[in-house]
């Protein structure tokens, strides 16, 4: 048996660990675009500002693929796969078989159309090199636009903020993360941004680079002109696709895949920013890491579920910290606990079925685990519906389910029966 698995990043790496754990001798050999072996490149943004060190960033050193018996090609590019005769062509001729496909080669950022964007000097930040190159550029550099409020896009920002670059966030939705908080919450966001210097214009859109062969400016669509040296742009992804287009692999936005990360043809499974499960492509990493670990233990003959696990997004710059976790609009909810702003500080949660389907915690992190454990073992909160409770209130309750063990741990994967 070989099992073959198209991209080197968090999925791979996790595939890996799972199949390692059923079989130590199954043959594995992993295809890489990049110079690397398997990196954090979730660390990208948050470590912008400190400089990018390979090193610093593997998921495993090079010794572990090889303690693991997984054959691992770097700048390997696979451009078709065959899969009625179990075999992927790759750009230099060569032709590999498997018994077992994964694919987890990721996705790519998205990339908007504004006149000017193929200048000189407008990145994307998405792997090492680009960071990288980032850097370099930063170095010459004083004013940078940012294009794109996100949680990375407002990373970015912060690494370049604490570079001692003059940052100018354009977001073409009306609030900062806008996905991701309520309008409150992100008012808060905004003025914590702002505190640090950084420009922040939200619904407004950048409509023209200027400048001849390199950027040397921008306009928007409020008729806002500003100079910049370079621009970044980070306005979402789009899974790589396009290698199993015409092969009878189902896609839509992403490669469809059902709860034990099979694809529609057999033998061929996806993982990560590359697959779609549910209608969702989460891309998020923690999210990768698990449908990676699902994959490989049903390649290895171990039949595991995915469940969807509750993902949070998590942000700690501009001394700053939050979370926001699964559902934020207070119309999905029959019961919304509500902290008034203060002080940069401001809670929600929000409950269904006296179930918690999410919350948004500005100024703190350290309830995250604990919010998260109860979403996912779907515990029930009657009191809640019983009284008029406070988030304290809530936050006491669910310390003392706890204590109580009346919350256990629970994964976000099941075995199936």
């Amino acid at each position: 048996m070989k099992i073959i698995i198209i991209g080197a990043g968090i999925a791979c790496v996790s595939a890996i660990k799972a199949i390692r754990l059923q079989n130590k001798d199954i043959k594995i050999t992993v295809y890489g675009e990049e110079t690397y072996y398997p990196y954090k490149r979730i660390r990208l943004t948050k470590d912008l500002a400190s400089g990018i060190q390979e090193s610093s960033l593997l998921v495993e050193k090079q010794s572990w693929y090889e303690e693991n018996k997984v054959t691992i090609y770097k700048e390997k590019k696979v451009i078709r796969i065959n899969p009625s005769a179990h075999r992927i062509y790759l750009s230099d001729g060569t032709v590999d078989e498997y018994t077992a496909l994964l694919l987890a080669n990721g996705a790519s950022n998205l990339v908007l159309p504004i006149k000017g964007v193929e200048k000189e000097n407008v990145f994307t930040l998405r792997n090492l090199l680009d960071a990288q190159v980032i850097l370099e550029q930063a170095e010459k550099s004083k004013k940078v636009l940012m294009i794109g409020g996100g949680i990375l896009g407002l990373e970015i920002a912060w690494s370049l903020t604490k570079l001692g670059k003059k940052v100018t966030i354009v977001e073409a939705l009306p609030e900062l993360m806008s996905r991701q908080l309520d309008e409150r919450a992100s008012a808060i966001l905004k003025k914590v941004v702002e505190a640090h210097g950084v420009v922040v214009h939200t619904g407004s859109q950048v409509k023209e680079l200027t400048g001849n062969r390199r950027v040397e400016g921008f306009i928007t669509d409020q008729n806002l002109s500003q100079s910049c040296e370079m621009v970044i742009h980070c306005t979402g992804i789009r899974p790589n696709i396009q290698l199993v287009e015409d092969t009878g692999i189902q896609i839509n936005r992403g490669i469809v895949v059902n709860n034990r990360m099979e694809t529609n043809l057999p033998d061929i499974y996806a993982a990560g920013d590359v697959a779609e499960y549910q209608g969702a492509i989460p891309g998020l990493w923690s999210v990768a890491s698990l449908q990676g670990e699902i994959a490989g233990s049903n390649i290895a003959g171990i039949r595991r579920v995915y469940d969807v696990p509750a993902a949070a997004t998590v942000m700690n710059a501009f001394h700053y910290t939050m979370f926001s976790i699964c559902v934020v609009d207070d119309s999905a909810a029959d019961i919304v606990l509500i902290d008034q702003p203060k002080e940069n500080k401001y809670r929600k949660i929000l409950f269904r079925d006296e179930e918690m389907i999410g919350a948004v915690f500005m100024g703190s992190i350290k309830e995250l685990p604990s919010v998260k454990r109860a979403m996912e073992n779907k515990a029930r909160f009657p009191e809640v519906y019983d009284r008029n409770m406070q988030v304290s209130d809530f936050q006491n309750l669910l310390q003392e389910k706890q204590s109580k063990k009346e919350l256990q741990p629970a994964g976000a994967a099941s075995v199936g029966k």
